[in-house]
């Protein structure tokens, strides 16, 4: 039985390495270069000890090590790299590498002025949703809205896509807004996977901007007349109902 068990259990680690034939798993992708599992941690660590997550679309996780565009590959660790047509999901793994380098860029802007409560939006914006109308700031007067700013690595964002699709029933009279820099083919994917019902701004800048380090989701309500009444990051249960009494209070339900 033990040697039963012993086989069935190699064959369930070989199997995807069949499947995959040349393709390949790796462990560590530093500056656009992807490594095996056999380059030691300590050596991967010495270079950077930033690091973010990667993941395909197989839930396959890759540790991302943040560094500088001038990062050249030391002689030492050449010998573990892979070349880039054997890593497996390679352009996925990529491209959602290349999101993060874009969404970090977008978010540490220090040029901006940031979402105060209390005091009018900042600036005036030209973005455009997924299905291709043009928002600015004139089409957010007159309506209560409330936008919600996410991106497609944002587990929380993205967990509560559900919760928040049913507050735009219950207030069909309040504007109910999405932002994501990321592009429309990525949004309208994420966004009919999770079931979210709002309208999606793609390509976004001008909100994506101002979410600063304190990180995804970032939700704000704009009155009537402009100003912003509510401005937010998280996802709890504390935040949704703070907005939610805030909307009974501007639309006159309370």
């Amino acid at each position: 039985m033990k040697k039963l068990l012993f086989m069935l259990g190699l064959l369930l680690c070989v199997t995807p390495k069949i499947i995959a034939q040349d393709k390949i798993v790796p462990m560590y992708r530093i500056g656009g270069h992807y490594f095996s599992k056999e380059l030691p941690m300590d050596e991967a660590f010495k270079i950077s000890s930033s690091i973010m997550a990667l993941a395909d679309k197989d839930g396959n996780r890759v540790v991302n090590l943040l560094v500088g565009d001038d990062f050249k590959v030391p002689q030492s660790i050449k010998k573990y790299e892979i070349p880039f047509e054997n890593v497996l999901n390679g352009e996925q793994l990529e491209e959602g590498a290349q999101n993060f380098a874009k969404m970090k860029k977008l978010i540490s802007s220090t040029d901006v002025e940031k979402f105060i409560v209390g005091k009018a939006l900042p600036d005036d914006f030209v973005e455009k949703d997924i299905v291709g109308k043009t928002w600015t700031m004139d089409a957010l007067k007159g309506h209560v809205t409330v936008v919600n700013v996410w991106y497609s690595g944002c587990g929380p964002c993205r967990r509560e896509m559900p919760m928040l699709s049913t507050w735009k029933d219950k207030y069909p009279d309040v504007q109910f807004v999405s932002a994501n820099f990321e592009n429309v083919d990525k949004v309208k994917q994420v966004t009919g996977k999770e079931g979210f019902n709002w309208t999606h701004i793609a390509n976004d800048t001008y909100f994506t901007k101002r979410v600063g380090n304190e990180g995804y989701p970032l939700t704000i309500v704009v009155d009537k007349d402009g100003i912003v009444r509510y401005c937010k990051h998280g996802a709890n249960d504390n935040v949704s109902s703070e907005i939610l009494q805030l909307i009974d209070v501007l639309v006159g339900n309370s």
